[in-house]
Formats: structure tokens, sequence, C-alpha cells
């Protein structure tokens, strides 16, 4: 949910900032020395307040009203850059869309933070490297620093009269996380009632019945044929709502299976079963006479089955089109199965299966080209894994290739042991060095590359 005139900003890095200057030996030094927070804070928050005052000062005698935070952007496991300050005034903004949407302001700094301290740089070569989890606490770390400094600079500015007492200040992130984090109830209320409305929209469902929760949810995903506007899948999102009612678990599964009986709503109860990772008799039976539907909703019935463990059954049903037999030997593998709340550990008999099947094998080949997204692997799954390395197959070694890569390095969602995965490493720096394919070699390239 975005203002009118705001726009994406996350996605791509943003022209202002300079990447970090340190060499990459010194990146390696600086992870293991503790980021001094404290000090951050202390001279960005200065820093900040100088910069407020030359903008005020630049648009005078015009009225402020807000200032923000904005243009997030950061790298996961790499860099984290300051965002960008902005000042908003009543007559320099006069489009009633625009009224909250920094990047449409007159007055900007994108330099504010460049001090004689370069935190902007330190903090970046600090955190580039980092496994996931320790990336994550930083970034946890930046973000309360970013609400401290923007409060503490807000109470500078306005105790010395550079602010009215009314002014707004605010961190403007893409997911309106920060957003919500640093404006008060009231402020809230008065300036982004969206979010507020969605805030309280999402408690009164919570505090719902476990029956009539997921009934309200499960419209609010789009699990129900529309019959007219949705008022709660409109304030909280379908992303939101699906999300809800995954964490309801066993008790959304009949809404799943009550979606698989309309072809507007069948690839989303799919989805959702799969999602939800609970194989009973009857999800399963559901599933299975669900089979074929319109249109392409099939695939999605096909893909919940391969990924709840009956992807051999439906390539052997010579009944159906390749295009579902297909979709239920690649599912395990790709990287919808990153979405559900639990899955089972993955190995590559289903995937080796379905090659090994001519009326098959080029639409799963084509479904698993790199990039097209592969599955997150866990620890659990590697025991399953780790054999596709040394599987004649080509698809089979560049998802193991890339999948076992990922588990092992910075973006992997633990800290592994290097006595368990040097093996591992020696194996792709092999592969990378000698295997026949040219895919498998560029892979396994840049995993040893970014080791």
């Amino acid at each position: 949910m975005r203002r009118a005139c705001a726009v994406v900003r996350e996605a791509t890095p943003p022209s202002f900032p300079k990447p970090p200057t340190s060499r990459p030996d010194t990146v390696a030094i600086l992870v293991d020395v503790a980021f001094d927070w404290d000090a951050f804070e202390t001279e960005l928050t200065l820093a900040a307040a100088d910069a407020v005052r030359a903008l005020v000062a630049a648009a005078a005698p015009e009225r402020p009203y807000a200032v923000a935070f904005s243009e997030f952007y950061a790298e996961l496991t790499g860099v984290i850059y300051l965002p960008g300050l902005a000042l908003a005034t009543e007559e320099s903004v006069t489009e009633p869309d625009c009224r909250f949407s920094p990047p449409d302001w007159k007055y900007q700094d994108y330099e504010w933070g460049e001090t004689d301290a370069q935190w902007g740089d330190r903090l970046s070569a600090a955190v580039s490297g980092l496994r996931r989890a320790r990336w994550e606490q930083e970034w946890d770390r930046f973000a309360q620093a970013m609400l401290h400094i923007a409060a503490r600079m807000r109470t500078q500015l306005v105790t010395d009269g550079t602010l009215p007492p009314d002014v707004v200040v605010y961190l403007d992130d893409e997911d309106a996380d920060l957003l919500v984090r640093s404006l008060t109830a009231d402020e809230l209320n008065r300036h982004f009632p969206e979010y507020a409305a969605a805030a309280q929209a999402e408690r009164d469902v919570l505090a719902m019945p476990t029956e009539q929760r997921v009934t309200a949810l499960a419209a609010a995903a789009g699990l129900t044929p529309r019959r007219g506007r949705d008022e709660l899948g409109h304030l909280l999102g379908r992303e939101r709502a699906l999300s809800l009612l995954l964490e309801a678990g066993a008790d959304a599964v009949p809404a799943g299976i009550a979606a698989l009986g309309h072809h507007e709503t069948a690839w989303t109860g799919a989805k959702l079963l799969a999602d939800l990772n609970i194989a009973t008799p009857e999800v399963m039976a559901a599933l299975r006479a669900a089979l074929p539907l319109r249109d392409n909703a099939h695939d999605w019935v096909a893909a919940a089955l391969g990924r709840l463990g009956a992807g051999l059954a439906v390539l052997t049903r010579r009944d159906l089109p390749a295009d579902s037999r297909a979709a239920a030997v690649a599912a395990p593998y790709r990287s919808f199965r990153d979405h559900a709340r639990s899955h089972p550990p993955l190995d590559y008999t289903l995937l080796a299966a379905g090659l090994s099947d001519p009326t098959v094998a080029a639409i799963v080949a084509d479904a698993l080209e790199p990039g097209r997204g592969y599955c997150t692997l866990d620890a659990a799954d590697l025991p399953g894994v780790q054999p596709g390395l040394d599987h004649p197959e080509p698809v089979i070694r560049r998802h193991a290739v890339v999948t076992i890569g990922d588990l092992i390095g910075p973006l992997g969602p633990g800290d592994p042991d290097d006595r368990d995965t040097d093996p591992l490493r020696g194996r792709i720096a092999e592969l990378a060095a000698n295997d026949p394919d040219p895919d498998v070699r560029r892979l396994a390239g840049y995993v040893v590359e970014g080791r």
C-alpha cells in the first residue's frame, strides 16, 4: 500500500549514494569489529539537524509541515545506504496526493550524511559480506538507529524553533514498517489513515473466533468467488491476508479445499494447500479430484500435489496434459516452495524421473532453467540434495550447485561449520573447473567467486 504519488524505490539502487570506498580486504577486517551505533546515532542526529536547518533556510519564508528520511536501499548480505532527507512546505507541495510523497518534494538533501566520519561508507563496509542472520541483525539495528535519529532531530529543531510543533517527521520506507514505527498513533490516524485502518482491521480479524477469522481471511485473500469489493481485502491486501491464513494452519485447510471447487479460485486454493504442507488424505483426495481444471488452474493443482509428495503419481497419469505433469515434477524444486510454512526434505528422485520421461523432460528442463527461481534449502534438505552434485543429469547438477551454494554462502539461513561445508566447496570448485556442461561450470564458478 503506497501513497498515490510515491514510486517503488527499493527495487534498484538510487543514484545518490556513493559506493563504499573501502577495499575488499578492508571489509574482512571491519566485519569483525563492532560497529559504533551510539556514535553513529549521535553524529548523524547532529548532521540531520544541520541539514534540515539549511533546507528550512532555503525554503524561507515558506512554512514546513513535514520532514522525511526517504529512499531507503539495502542489499541482503550487502550494502546498507543512508536514506535521503526531504522537507515539505505548505507552499511548495500543492498536489494533495503528493503531500506525503517525499520523492515529489522540492527541498531535498541526498548528502546530509556525508560527515567527516564517513558513516555511510563505514556502515556499508561493516555489513557487506555478513552472513544473512548477522546482516539481518545489523539491519534491525540500523532501523532502530534511524528511528532514534529522526526523533532526536525533531526534538532539537522543534525546541529551537526551526520546525513548528506540529511538524511530522518520519521514515518513508517501501513496506511502511518504519513509517508506522516513526509516527505517533495520532499522526498515523491524521496523515496516513490507510495504514491505521489496516492495522486496526488486522487486530479485529485476529480477535475473531477461528472459524469466522478463516472465513474472513479467505475472502480477503481471493479464495472465494468475487461478489463485489471485499473491504478486509482492500485494507489488508491479498498478500497479508494469505500470510495470516497460513498462520491458521490446519484450520485453513477447509478454505483451501472449498476454493478448489470454483475455476476462479482453484489455483489459489491449490497453492494455499501446498503452502500449508498438510498432506492429509482429505487434502490429497481433493487435489486429485480437481485434476484437470479449465485454463491453467490444473497446473497449480498438479504443482501442489508435487510439493506434497505425490509428484510421481501425477507423472504417471497419461490422461493429463504434459504441462500439468511437468508442473508436478518441477514444483518442489522451484522458489514457490519457499512460500510454505514447512516442506518435506528434498531429494532428486522425482526430478530424475521427470527428466527420464520423454513426454515431459523438455518442459521440466525449461521450468528449471537457471534464473527461473530455485527453492531455498535448509539443513534438512542437504542429505538429499548433495548427491545431485554428482548426478549424470546436468539439470540436476545445476540445481544442486546453485541451491547448495546459496545454503553454504552468505545468503544461507544459518552459520554452517566449515568442517561440514569445506568438502562441498571443494566439489563445487571441481565442477567449476571440469564439468562437461558449460552452465554447470558457470554456476559453480559464481559460487566459488562469491564464497
